[in-house]
């Protein structure tokens, strides 16, 4: 019985994560989740009471995907510049993944303010992240430019993240096809990592 009330609340954390990325909140119905879930509306006001309970559900779990990773590989214990490619090249591969990820978290934090943030403590999570710390004992070494870190950390989440929000104006200005549009990112993997470190060996 518990496996099957597991079983029925992921098929409607899955269907609600794919009608809110999709539609977000305001977009998003309950009978298009159940729908969706292959549920009744009755079950999924059981498991989750609410529209609004179950989106934010939904929406912290999207929020600690989407910055979780990146904090994993910010505190990789491997050299800097190594780390850099590796969260150039990853976390490119989960956003094509997940495209509709970055704008849905983004525009509904416009919404809600910095309340996840500020639980999540991912201001901490930064501040006290092995790649904030390589970067600073490097440049203390002058191995590198000393630069502020969130500096770093914001033009590679930028450089990674906005073509992908951008995909119908890059792939019109590039004319580029679904196969072209795939280059270009692929491009991109090495193309960010030798900007920022040339930049940082500016010294």
């Amino acid at each position: 019985m518990a496996e099957e009330t597991q079983d029925t609340e992921l098929k409607i954390k899955n269907a609600a994560r794919k009608i809110f990325l999709e539609q977000g909140y305001e977009g998003a119905k309950i009978r298009q989740i159940a729908d969706e879930a292959g549920v009744n509306l009755a079950m999924v006001n059981y498991y989750f009471r609410s529209k609004d309970l179950l989106f934010k559900s939904i929406y912290m779990d999207t929020f600690r995907e989407f910055l979780g990773r990146m904090m994993l590989m910010l505190n990789e214990e491997t050299p800097l510049e190594v780390k850099i490619w590796k969260i150039v090249d990853r976390y490119t591969d989960f956003i094509i993944q997940n495209p509709l990820l970055p704008m849905f978290v983004l525009s509904e934090l416009r919404k809600d303010g910095l309340d996840f943030f500020k639980e999540l403590n991912v201001k901490g999570i930064i501040e006290n992240s092995l790649f904030r710390k390589q970067l600073l004992a490097e440049a203390e070494k002058g191995h590198i430019r000393t630069v502020d870190p969130l500096q770093v950390i914001i033009t590679i989440l930028s450089s990674i993240v906005f073509p992908v929000i951008a995909k119908p104006i890059v792939s019109y200005v590039g004319t580029l096809d679904e196969t072209g549009f795939e280059q270009f990112v692929e491009t991109r993997k090495q193309l960010i990592p030798e900007m920022i470190m040339a930049y940082l060996r500016q010294v």
